[in-house]
């Protein structure tokens, strides 16, 4: 057997919170990474994508010192190399144009790039506006800033001991056409992909199966690294960490980690198995001969590192064919959870994954702005339950050998609560505030606000000489706005005293339609739910009580949503405002996401809620209508909203996700379309 033709190769993959900008951070746990892989003994190790400078840079990126930074760090990263290879990313600049790299660093010394070719554009990425992606099968020699000339493009590496290995970065492994699978034909038996892929509620499922498909369509094995935590704002990295071989998920790593800077997964993979497989399989040959022919378009260049990284570890023997495969848990990356919050089923998963990334980027979010204190304005509604939860299960995550009474104190240190009432506010509403509050050890404070909500009512008649009535509805409008705006104003000055971050408790489905008083309860510098829908958040309560044993929601989720801002005779609610929020929630989806428009909404859904509307098609058409008009007018609204954290398939930030015009005619044709058409019914 030739000495290029190892039986097995010792590979690591490494998740890493990083940060924008911490070019010192970033690098001492980029070597903490490197001391744990040596001491492993682990040979070839994936570090996440644009992992030395942070992903989120933003226009950062195309800053010199970005760039000599990113450089420097990787200069004097190589010396910790010695003995392996390492894929290390970070941004360079060829022809005068940006490249997403990642740089092979073998025993000490930068040996090549790899650009990434398919760039992440649409959605909340955006990566065109800076960089251009690589021409598949191209190879070019690029001059490092230091002035060494190294080999940068579409390469497969062979190295003793490795046996052949290649890069697809990130998007690249979610194509049809993915320059891994060139790769792994031209003879690399591990495919690795680095990634700073964000989080969605489901997406590593859908993870999961695009590797064991990949693995397995490709004879090989292939390693996943993804970034964790918020490395800047807004996106939330679960930190992911998947090694498959052929078909089968091997290893994976802990996602959602509060206290652990760095988390790395290990594992000596069977080479030889790998080239068994392609051997036996009669349409892996034909398809080997297609690419030599050149009709799967350009062949990669194969590259040979010198050194020797043979692993005298053996691969890892197979479970016995016979058994079957079965999981303990119902998800193996979260599994380091369940003995201190209990057994997780597939019904908890996307609940607990929502408030570990809610949760997860809070806290990075405070902690890398030095932020140690936290208000929110406590109504004892929905909202400003789960964002003062969220809080909780932060603090509880971020310090989970603190005792009940131990975290009740920290907790007071750190959370500011405040129920902010007028006369038209309720006994109900107050209880659930001070219910919750105490639950969770919250620093609590009741304040009657009614006295100067009076006041600005009189200086207002006074000012334009009329008397306000709640009958009228331009006065309902400037009577509610005002006792918002004065709870805004009171908490913001509660949370100046604190040097506090003040959380504002808007939720998607009222940022939606502009059911929110801009400078009331759209006030703070963070919106934590901002990206949750209302049909959500009720859900995640209801599982929250019962996961949790949060007691205290009782009182909370038994109410109608209401925001009290009309006399008590008007028995306010939310949905009588609007219409019911699992309506509004689906016309949500239908609208931005799926770009339908009025007439297609309609009819789409139509057959899921006639039930609903008891048949009767106006009134369904009319929410319709009233949705989409709200919609475009509350598009300034939405412009100045705080910022959020993207959870879910799509979000309302302009800066990131929903980029609507703020003046526009709000669908006149469209919604005249609908109108004939259900009138034709």
């Amino acid at each position: 057997m030739s000495s290029h033709e190892p039986l097995s190769c010792h590979l690591a993959v490494v998740s890493q919170n990083q940060t924008v900008g911490d070019w010192a951070g970033n690098l001492e746990r980029t070597r903490e990474a490197l001391a744990e892989t040596t001491r492993r003994g682990a040979r070839l190790v994936l570090f996440p994508e644009m992992g030395l400078s942070g992903y989120s840079l933003g226009d950062r990126l195309p800053r010199r010192g970005t760039l000599e930074r990113s450089f420097e760090s990787l200069r004097a990263l190589a010396p910790a190399t010695e003995g392996l290879v390492a894929l290390v990313g970070l941004p360079i600049t060829w022809r005068g144009v940006l490249l997403n790299a990642m740089a092979v660093v073998a025993d000490g010394e930068v040996r090549a790039f790899v650009a990434k070719e398919n760039l992440a554009t649409g959605d909340v990425e955006y990566e065109n506006r800076w960089f251009q992606g690589w021409r598949r099968g191209r190879v070019d020699t690029y001059k490092t800033p230091d002035g060494q000339r190294v080999p940068l493009g579409s390469l497969v590496f062979s190295a003793r001991g490795l046996g052949r290995f290649a890069l697809e970065i990130c998007e690249d492994g979610w194509k049809g056409l993915r320059p891994g699978s060139a790769a792994a034909l031209s003879g690399a038996e591990v495919l690795l992909n680095p990634s700073a892929s964000w989080f969605v509620i489901g997406k590593h499922r859908t993870r999961q199966r695009m590797i064991e498909q990949v693995s397995r369509e490709d004879h090989c094995a292939y390693a996943y690294a993804s970034l964790l935590g918020c490395d800047a704002t807004r996106l939330v990295f679960d930190g992911s960490l998947i090694i498959a071989e052929n078909g089968r998920i091997v290893e994976e790593g802990r996602r959602f980690l509060f206290r652990e800077r760095v988390e790395v997964v290990d594992r000596v993979v069977d080479l030889e198995a790998l080239r068994l497989a392609r051997r036996e399989e009669g349409s892996w040959r034909e398809q080997a001969e297609e690419l030599d022919a050149g009709g799967y378009g350009p062949t990669p260049t194969l590259l040979e590192l010198p050194g020797d990284y043979r692993t005298a570890a053996p691969a890892p023997a197979d479970e016995p064919y016979w058994s079957p495969s079965v999981s303990t848990t119902a998800d193996p990356s979260l599994a380091w959870l369940e003995p201190r919050i209990g057994r997780i089923t597939e019904r908890d998963l996307p609940h607990l994954e929502l408030e570990l990334a809610l949760a997860l980027a809070l806290r990075d979010y405070t902690n890398k702005t030095g932020i140690q204190a936290i208000a929110l304005a406590l109504s004892g509604g929905r909202d400003s339950a789960m964002v003062a939860l969220i809080v909780h299960r932060m603090l509880r995550y971020e310090h989970p050998d603190a005792s009940d009474d131990e975290l009740r104190s920290i907790v007071a240190r750190t959370l500011l609560t405040a129920y902010l009432s007028t006369s038209n506010s309720g006994h109900t509403t107050r209880e659930a505030a001070r219910g919750l509050a105490e639950s969770v050890g919250a620093t609590h404070h009741e304040v009657d606000l009614q006295e100067a909500f009076s006041l600005h009512r009189q200086l207002c008649e006074e000012a334009s000489g009329t008397a306000l009535s709640w009958d009228d509805p331009v006065d309902d409008l400037t009577l509610q706005n005002v006792q918002a705006r004065l709870r805004g104003s009171f908490i913001w000055m509660l949370a100046n005293r604190r040097r506090a971050l003040l959380l504002s408790t808007s939720n998607k489905s009222e940022a939606a339609v502009g059911y929110t008083t801009m400078d009331g309860d759209t006030s703070g510098g963070v919106a934590p739910i901002a990206d949750v829908p209302k049909s959500l958040v009720t859900l995640w309560l209801r599982w929250a009580r019962s996961f949790h044993g949060y007691d205290a929601l009782d009182a909370v989720n038994v109410q109608a949503p209401t925001a009290e801002l009309r006399p008590p005779e008007h028995q306010q609610t939310d949905e009588a405002d609007l219409m019911p929020f699992e309506i509004l929630d689906q016309l949500l989806y239908a609208f931005v996401q799926k770009a339908q428009d009025p007439l297609e909404m309609f009819r789409t859904l139509w057959p899921r809620f006639e039930a609903h509307y008891r048949g009767d098609a106006k009134a369904f058409a009319a929410h319709v209508e009233r949705f989409v008009k709200l919609t475009c007018f509350a598009q300034w609204k939405r412009e100045r909203f705080a910022i959020s954290f993207r959870v879910t398939a799509f979000d309302l930030d302009p800066k990131t996700g929903f980029r609507f015009p703020a003046v526009q005619a709000p669908f006149t044709e469209e919604l005249a379309d609908l109108r004939a058409w259900v009138e034709g019914l």
